[in-house]
């Protein structure tokens, strides 16, 4: 069983408390700063039992003006994102592993069971359900065609989108130490793009499992198996043909999207996702520094290195700013300009693991607890 160091690694990332005072291990204590701007909450309500006491990082599915939820007990709730108000809920009475992921007119999750289901984006209904060989813990992707998601065991599978049945998987076993949690697929019309535990982006024909190309995004390197680790455990960013990308104990990288050839890479590592916006990427490193590149040459514009050990969440692109979560639970808001503080707030004491999404003018951010709440930045 690959369960046991996962859950070990797992415990290492996200921080405990048996570490003793200042022994270099701390988060580093909050910096003071003359706040430069406001924010304002919308809107705040609960949305269930929340993550749990796993590693899970249940993440909110947005659609328009919707926004979906699902807490670790299996609660779904869709709420108008832009009042927070709760248009309807669904208890699928079973445990919940990577998220709410979005297919056409469809509602994707897998469970801790390691079955895909399919519900109605309107009602929630259950439309088909699936028994795949591993527990789900990548959100699922749908283009309408067919679904892709990734399993524990490092099978990336494609079903049809109408009928659940599984066309066609690429088995990808991990290796003996992984992060928990496997990236979403990013699928378009022509092709399935998929991140793996060995350090591969590869690029797959949706239809029929054909590889179009593959990229080497991390190598492993040293003696020990944690050494070794390179997984991209996030989400790459698809914008204007290019995939944008980065790996732990490895690498960010822009990446073509038709031939999966690389642009640039930056030596770095994270298990964070990448926000890109207007020419920028923006990433949270490994001991929760936070950088800005120019996203057409990897060039480093910035680093605030002033939240060390936070275990940062983010970041996300908000107007002028630059937001990130630590698991204290405070948001942190920083220029995009040069990454300087400008306003800091606490949304829950639990902390968030989710990652945080922002429309340009709303941050929206799940806690814990399962204390849902959007912001924006004041006049």
């Amino acid at each position: 069983m690959r369960l046991y160091p996962i859950a070990i690694l797992a415990f290492v990332l996200t921080g405990c408390s048996v570490f003793s005072d200042k022994d270099g291990t701390e988060p580093m204590e909050l910096v003071e700063f003359d706040p430069s701007i406001t924010v304002e909450q919308l809107w705040r309500t609960d949305v269930g039992a929340g993550q749990g006491k796993g590693f899970t990082a249940l993440t909110p599915a947005f659609f328009e003006q919707l926004v979906y939820t699902v807490d670790h007990k299996g609660q779904l709730t869709a709420l108008n994102r832009l009042t927070g108000k709760v248009i309807w809920q669904r208890d699928l009475d079973e445990p919940i592993a990577g998220g709410v992921g979005l297919g056409e007119n469809q509602l994707l999750l897998g469970s801790d069971a390691g079955q895909l289901l399919a519900l109605s984006r309107e009602t929630g209904e259950t439309l088909w359900r699936t028994q795949l060989t591993g527990e789900v813990t990548s959100v699922p992707a749908g283009n309408g065609d067919v679904v892709a998601v990734q399993t524990l065991d490092g099978r990336l599978n494609v079903l049809s989108a109408d009928t659940g049945e599984i066309m066609w998987f690429y088995d990808n076993p991990p290796p003996k130490l992984t992060l928990r949690g496997r990236p979403t697929p990013i699928l378009t019309d022509s092709a399935l793009y998929a991140g793996f535990a060995n350090g591969r982006l590869m690029a797959f024909n949706p239809e029929n499992g054909l590889i179009l190309w593959e990229q080497r995004v991390g190598l492993p390197k040293g003696r020990s198996d944690l050494e070794k680790m390179v997984d991209i455990h996030a989400t790459p960013v698809l914008q204007d043909g290019i995939l944008y990308t980065a790996g732990f104990q490895s690498r960010a990288m822009a990446i073509t999207r038709a031939a999966g050839r690389p642009l640039w890479s930056v030596d770095l590592s994270t298990h964070q996702p990448v926000w890109v916006d207007d020419g920028e990427l923006f990433v949270t490193t490994e001991d929760s520094a936070l950088k800005a590149y120019n996203a057409g040459t990897g060039e480093l514009l910035w680093k605030n290195e002033q939240m060390l050990r936070r275990h940062l969440i983010g970041p996300v692109v908000l107007n002028d700013y630059v937001a990130v979560a630590d698991e204290d639970g405070y948001i942190h808001f920083m220029s995009r300009d040069d990454g300087h503080f400008a306003y800091r707030l606490r949304l829950d004491r639990s902390g968030t693991r989710a990652p945080m999404w922002s429309d340009g003018d709303r941050l929206y951010v799940l806690a814990n607890d399962g204390t849902f709440a959007a912001f924006t930045i004041g006049d």
